[in-house]
């Protein structure tokens, strides 16, 4: 099993302390049971949330948009907003409650089986916290 996953961070070494789409960087890793793989750092270049509306599904348009060149499977972070409805029927979001990019690979990691349970419902799938 291995699995293409984005942290949200804006220094590439903490998580964000909010919503997945409000990270700069959004470092992407390939992670299987044996390694974990930095691979690139991409850059936040979606439009703002309209202030009005929360949970703006152009914004979740965005962050699919920019993942989906990359092959990402799974989100991970600290929060995610109401987007996350969206969210599952393209990846599966992980929530964390770990502070560092570091600390979450390794989670990811160690609940591989988990996330592959969900990866393979599609778009019946559900966030994970762990």
């Amino acid at each position: 099993m291995k699995f293409k996953v984005s942290f949200a961070t804006s220094d590439g070494k903490t998580l964000v302390n909010s919503h997945f789409g409000d990270a700069e960087i959004y470092p992407i890793y390939e992670i299987d049971e044996n390694e974990i793989k930095f691979l690139m750092n991409v850059n936040n270049t979606t439009e703002e949330e309209d202030e009005e509306i929360h949970g703006d599904p152009r914004k979740a348009q965005g962050i699919s948009q920019l993942m989906k060149p990359y092959g990402v499977q799974v989100l991970c972070g600290k929060q995610f907003g109401k987007n996350i409805v969206r969210m599952v029927k393209k990846f599966v979001p992980v929530l964390v409650s770990v502070s560092t990019v570091e600390e979450a690979t390794k989670l990811i990691q160690n609940n591989l089986e988990k996330i592959h349970e969900q990866w393979q419902n599609g778009e019946n799938r559900r966030h994970l916290r762990i």
